[in-house]
């Protein structure tokens, strides 16, 4: 960031003496301008004049002493006194943004400044024998003084703002870490970062896992990118990683769900379940499984995808091995059959499976005529005769086609030419 600088010239055009001579007046000049202040009825609504004696009219006073002050030491020393008196400002920019008040009240005592001096100035005119030239430079001086300080005040209020959102985001990063970590953090730690994070601990949470839609992501000059991912202040997030991890607190209360759906737009979005809070991390392993089934095209992802609703194929997903290996006993009778037809029957098995062997049903699943589904059913009672009648050994071949389907990288398909 570049550094303000001052325009010395008009302060370069006074002689010096003037501002020794305008030093011994400060005082008086502030208590002045300051008791005008505090007397004032006629000010605009919601600006009310401080009382007397408080911590604000005390506040005002010594701003408007030390804004007196400083444009006297750049009188006096043009070339060097602007890097002490920049310091000074920016520092009061930083303190105005901890203080949480607005960058304005310091412009207000800077106009009042100089105000105070203008008058100490005049008032000692004649005094000083200050022609009309040497008047219009203090007010030149006066102006670059006040845009100056002005652009001071407000560097360092921005520099405090980025360090206290950067600060607030590293706690939140350290947060969510402890609450995920395998045992969670220690409780007192966690309390106390919450408070510093200013995110009060919820009773319950649903962990969020996310990663950039397709072609979100790229590389440029600078290395690989990846969309923005605009977080609300309500979820927990570490922003740090490429696939962050978010918490979303008590995930049922009223239109905390939708929190969520403007994330959809560059990122796939996976919910785990809703948890205790001390069970987040296993909320956030069902996200993530959940999040490796969407991006292999398993769930349509225009939405935030939930893990609660796909619990068949969450589960045979997290039974890889064991699925594989039933697989082989289960559908073996299709493994005779040539590709084409094998993946005809196949989806029309898990279409009957899933609809209860309901003909009309399993076709309005398939996009084909009824009669192709009875004639497909006849095939497959051929080729698996009683095992069809089983009730354990169909819910076996449903799960293992459902694994299938989650374990693959694409999705079943969802139109099917009338073919039998």
């Amino acid at each position: 960031m570049t550094a303000t600088t001052l325009d010395h010239r008009p302060f370069e055009a006074i002689p010096t003496w003037v501002g020794t001579r305008l030093r011994p007046v400060v005082e008086g000049a502030a208590d002045e301008l300051l008791g005008e202040l505090l007397g004032r009825t006629d000010g605009p609504p919601g600006d009310a004049p401080p009382r007397p004696g408080s911590p604000h009219a005390e506040r005002l006073r010594d701003g408007i002493v030390a804004g007196l002050a400083h444009f006297c030491d750049l009188l006096e020393n043009p070339g060097t006194g602007w890097g002490r008196v920049a310091s000074f400002y920016r520092a009061a920019g930083r303190q105005l943004a901890r203080d949480g008040r607005d960058p304005i009240e310091s412009h207000q005592t800077l106009r009042r400044s100089a105000l105070a001096a203008w008058r100490g100035i005049t008032s000692l005119a004649d005094e000083l024998d200050l022609d009309h030239d040497t008047l219009l430079r203090v007010v030149e001086a006066q102006f670059s003084y006040l845009d100056a300080v002005s652009a001071v005040v407000a560097e360092g209020y921005r520099a405090e703002c980025g360090d206290a959102a950067r600060d607030e985001r590293l706690r939140r990063a350290r947060l969510l870490a402890l609450l995920l970590a395998d045992p969670v953090g220690d409780q007192g730690t966690i309390e106390t970062l919450a408070t510093q994070a200013r995110w009060p601990l919820p009773s319950t949470v649903a962990a969020v896992a996310v990663a950039p839609r397709p072609g979100q992501v790229g590389r440029d000059d600078t290395g690989t990118f990846r969309p923005p991912l605009a977080v609300p202040d309500e979820l927990l997030a570490d922003q740090g990683m490429p696939e962050p991890s978010l918490l979303l607190p008590d995930p049922e209360a009223p239109g905390r769900a939708a929190l969520l759906d403007p994330l959809t737009q560059d990122w796939i979005v996976a919910v785990g379940p809703t948890v205790p809070l001390p069970r987040a991390r296993e909320s956030l392993r069902w996200a993530r499984d959940t999040l490796v089934l969407a991006r292999r095209g398993a769930f349509p992802v225009d939405r935030p995808v939930r893990s609660a609703d796909h619990l068949p194929s969450l589960v045979v997903f997290r039974a890889g091995e064991l699925i594989d290996d039933a697989a082989t006993t289960r559908l073996a009778p299709l493994s005779g059959l040539a590709p084409a037809q094998r993946d005809r029957l196949t989806e029309t098995l898990q279409a009957l499976l899933e609809h209860n062997f309901n003909a009309a049903q399993a076709s309005r699943r398939l996009r084909v005529h009824p009669q192709t589904v009875r004639y497909r059913l006849r095939q497959l009672e051929d080729l698996f005769g009683d095992d069809l009648r089983d009730p354990r050994r169909c819910l076996e071949m449903e799960l293992i086609l459902h694994a299938r389907y989650a374990t693959s990288d694409s999705a079943p398909a969802e139109v099917e030419h009338a073919v039998p």
